[in-house]
This record gives structure tokens, sequence and C-alpha cells, in this order.
């Protein structure tokens, strides 16, 4: 009977202790899994041949946040750096985002745009979504100075590939 009792506390206290368990707070997975709604921040990874990048976003109160930080992509293309805001819409299962020219940098004679649209997977406790894009890169034109105008230099179809990494957005 003695290690019958000893057994099954042993039992009990593991269980206790195990993250999001019945016994207490989850002591290691930050408030996961996440509450319902869309509020949080969001990461994505971007891929395609010669292209890797991130996307972040983040949404509070059922919107997305106003903060620029908190709302950027960085994306390596064949050879260049691109980065500049992130717009995105959660929709019950579907986020549509739009990659934006970044505006408020010095002159660069290089930009890019770009759109994703992703599905939620609904039974993921952290919001995880899948999805494809497109991005368009420019270059300045030299021979329209000192006008400037952007000629297209490629395009390229993305996968996309992302969650909600935490509860609360900056």
């Amino acid at each position: 009977m003695k290690a019958f009792a000893s057994v099954l506390a042993t039992f009990l206290a593991a269980t206790a202790l195990q993250a999001g368990s019945f016994g207490g707070p989850p002591p290691f997975t930050n408030g996961s899994p996440l509450p319902t709604g869309v509020d949080g921040a969001y990461q994505a990874n971007v891929r395609a041949e010669n292209t890797n990048g991130v996307i972040r976003f983040a949404y509070v109160n059922g919107s997305q946040s106003s903060s620029t930080t908190a709302n950027t992509y960085v994306i390596f293309s064949e050879g260049l750096v691109f980065s500049g805001p992130v717009a995105a819409n959660i929709n019950l299962s579907t986020i549509a985002g739009v990659l934006e020219r970044d505006t408020e940098r010095a002159f660069v004679n290089t930009a890019m745009t770009g759109q994703f649209t992703a599905k939620i997977d609904p039974k993921s406790p952290v919001y995880y979504f899948k999805g494809n894009g497109t991005l368009d890169a420019f270059i300045q034109d030299n021979a329209s100075l000192p006008s400037i105008v952007f000629q297209s230099l490629f395009s390229k179809d993305f996968k996309i590939e992302g969650l909600r990494n935490s509860q609360t957005s900056s």
C-alpha cells in the first residue's frame, strides 16, 4: 500500500509540474497557449529561390498596431537587402498583407513592394499560418534624372510561414 501511495504521489506531482497542466500555471510557456482573438506579435519567414526574409506585424485591440517598429519586413533577395513597413489584415481564418516601399529612409536606388495571403490553422494554439506571396523589386532609372523613376528589376513568388509568438505586442 505504501508503494502504491508513493507512486501515486509521484505521478500527481509530475503531472502538476508539466506546462499547461491542470496543476497550476505553466512555468515555461509564457502564457501559451495564447488566448483567443488576434492580439499579439506575429512573425513569418519568407522563402524563395535566392530569397530569405522575415515579416513582422502586431495587433492590439483587434486591429494592426500603429508602431512602425512592430510592422516591418527585411528580405534578402538576389544579393540585395530590402526593408520597409507591413500592412496586414486578419480576417477569421486568413491573413492578407502588403509589403510597402520604405519611404522614410534616405534616398536609395532600389526598392521593393509585395503582397501575401495565408491561411490560419484553426486548431493551432499559436495561430500558425502558411501561404504565398509575390514581391517586385525596382531600380532607379538614372536616365530619368533629376526626376526619380523606378524600372522593374525582378519579380518573385515566395512561400510564407509564421505564427503569433506572443500575447502582447509592442
